[in-house]
């Protein structure tokens, strides 16, 4: 029986992250700048991921991030503490905690955490697919060769320093600000030319694996490369194991505590923690339970369960009945009710 410790990302190599999958946490990963702003690597080409990266922003109050625009890839931003702004659609506007800004490839964009703020303003960014170009000023790519300098990202992942920027509390909410950029009053093809607002506890309804599912950020809502999904497991649910034949996934406990499931082991895991699993790997979960893992909070009712996943999804959506004749379907977008806060 393996141990959660042998599959914890720092005892994982990129190769057996890529193969096995790994369990990370939020408040750890290799700390670099991007475009002005701290950033933590959480899955990215320098452990094993091919087809999204997946990045913790940190901005203190007053700290603005460079404009910045990506010719080839979509980004996702969700923010989990704080509240700060974006520029999206030509404006600024603010995000609170649940609330995920999408902006497509070529779509200029930055972020703030006013200077008037008392808190951290802490996202997680979803880039899809990888840019190369992002770690190469930190030395993690090679330019010259093409390649990923692993022993540089082995070496900096030994000596990072866990932080703990990202607080216990979960402060995750529906919000239905800013009606007007809402994805779920645009149609999908106005999302997919120009980005909107989404939130995570909104999108489309799927029951076909256990424990019930938002799809929240999907092509069926406007995304192209870039995925979102959600699911909430009452006491004693799982969400089935299975795998995903062409996508990366990440997949965070949000609220909560659970017992995932990984690369055929069954390990309990706390608030921030997620499951690392590449295209291939078997996962599953979230067994929701009480759990004795450091940091866990012990609850009796559910928890929140969500990963970010590129290239879509395309085996869940034909379960859901969401795929026909290789067309996708733009069904209503449905609200979790009645499990925030948790």
């Amino acid at each position: 029986m393996k141990t959660k410790s042998s599959y914890l990302v720092k005892n994982r190599s990129p190769h057996e992250i890529r193969t096995g999958g790994a369990i990370g946490n939020l408040n750890e990963g290799i700390e670099i700048e991007i475009h002005r702003i701290p950033t933590r690597l959480i899955a990215w080409p320098g452990n094993g991921y091919q087809t999204e990266s997946i990045h913790v922003l940190t901005l203190k109050p007053g700290l603005t991030s460079d404009k910045y625009t990506y010719a080839i890839s979509e980004e996702a931003l969700l923010c989990v503490q704080g509240k700060g702004e974006v520029f999206l659609r030509d404006r600024w506007v603010e995000l609170e905690p649940g609330d995920i800004a999408y902006f497509p490839e070529n779509t200029p964009h930055c972020i703030r955490n006013p200077k008037g703020n008392q808190e951290e303003f802490i996202v997680v960014s979803s880039i899809t697919p990888p840019l190369v170009s992002l770690y190469e000023q930190s030395g993690f790519y090679i330019q010259s060769l093409g390649k990923f300098d692993f022993d540089a990202a082995e070496k900096a992942k030994k000596e990072m320093t866990p932080g703990q920027n990202i607080k216990s509390e979960n402060q995750l909410r529906y919000n239905e600000s800013y009606p007007e950029l809402r994805a779920w009053n645009l149609n999908a093809s106005e999302v997919r030319k120009n980005g909107a607002l989404f939130n995570m506890f909104r999108g489309a309804e799927f029951n076909a694996n256990g424990s019930p599912m938002r799809f929240i950020l999907w092509p069926g809502h406007g995304s192209r490369q870039c995925g979102f999904h959600l699911t909430r497991c009452s006491p004693g649910d799982e969400f089935a194991a299975h795998t995903h034949p062409i996508s990366d996934e990440c997949v965070i406990i949000w609220a909560g505590s659970a017992r995932g499931f990984l690369d055929g082991h069954w390990f309990e895991m706390g608030i921030h923690e997620c499951l690392l699993a590449p295209c291939g790997v078997s996962h599953g979960g979230p067994l929701a339970i009480e759990t004795h893992t450091l940091g866990a909070t012990s609850h009796a009712c559910n928890t929140l369960w969500g990963g970010f996943a590129s290239p879509p999804q395309g085996d869940l959506y034909l379960r859901g009945g969401y795929i026909n004749n290789q067309c996708i379907k733009d069904p209503p977008s449905v609200r979790f009710k009645n499990i925030e806060p948790i």
